[in-house]
């Protein structure tokens, strides 16, 4: 049972959209998106923050092993996903 809805895709704001269209290629799912769209302005401010941190200072570690040690770090943590 979700606990916060998800903004259907057609109500999502444009920018978001487009971030969620980057996300399905490269992680191959952008669902997440539609949650932090009920707060657009806070979800851009925070992607303007941490893509630039992932994208050019990640160095050769690739997205989806990048994203592979998050998910690993938040079952050890016992975080419901």
């Amino acid at each position: 049972m979700d606990r916060v809805s998800k903004v259907p895709f057609d109500q999502v704001d444009t920018e978001l959209q487009a971030i969620m269209r980057e996300y399905d290629q490269e992680l191959g799912g952008s669902e997440f998106v539609q949650v932090f769209a009920h707060a657009p302005e806070v979800f851009k401010s925070f992607i303007n923050f941490y893509f630039p941190l992932v994208s050019g200072e990640r160095g050769n570690v690739d997205v989806k092993l990048t994203e592979l040690a998050r998910l690993k770090v938040a079952e050890r943590n016992d975080c419901n996903l």
